[in-house]
């Protein structure tokens, strides 16, 4: 064998692996489409379980602009707007996301949240009280082990930005946004 055909024999072994190589390959066959789930949670059945009642003291903000009810740019704190956690359907569809917050100013959980749709209009609300000691482990500087808090909306389909009340009261911070 020549060095020309060598070489000759090498570029094309090189060129058809590369041209091999403009995507990843699945190693497994993909499930079929109606089985795969690309939007977290499975869609509540039509005659599911309908969402909670929201609590009493969300009649004051339910579809109020968080511009008028917070005025002025919002606070500090820690936390993050994790998923939605379940779907709801029947007479009252809706969902439920969670997440975690935390106030250093006060150096206790944020109490309320509020989701705010696009428009700006508050369109759920949640409350805190649930264990996270996932959050404790990571931010050692927190020191309740009750973070976590759930949020309702009838909103099937986000975007929503959420926002934490503060201790004052007068005042919220960003906990997150998501894409649901």
């Amino acid at each position: 064998m020549t060095r020309a055909q060598i070489a000759l024999g090498l570029a094309a072994t090189a060129a058809l692996s590369l041209s091999a190589c403009d995507k990843a390959k699945p190693r497994a066959p993909a499930p079929p489409a109606a089985a795969m789930d690309t939007t977290g949670p499975a869609p509540a059945a039509p005659g599911g379980s309908p969402m909670p009642a929201l609590p009493a003291w969300a009649n004051d903000y339910m579809g109020k602009p968080i511009a008028t009810l917070f005025p002025g740019p919002p606070k500090t704190c820690v936390g993050n707007t994790d998923n939605v956690e379940q779907k709801y359907g029947g007479a009252s569809p809706g969902v439920q996301i969670v997440g975690w917050g935390w106030d250093p100013a006060a150096k206790a959980p944020i109490a309320r949240v509020l989701l705010v749709d696009i428009t700006g209009l508050v369109a759920g609300v949640g409350e805190t009280g649930i264990a996270r000691p996932d959050v404790n482990k990571v931010k050692p500087e927190i020191t309740s082990p009750t973070t976590g808090w759930a949020a309702y909306t009838s909103r099937t389909l986000g975007p929503v930005d959420t926002y934490g009340i503060l201790a004052d009261g007068k005042s919220v911070c960003v906990l997150g946004h998501l894409v649901y």
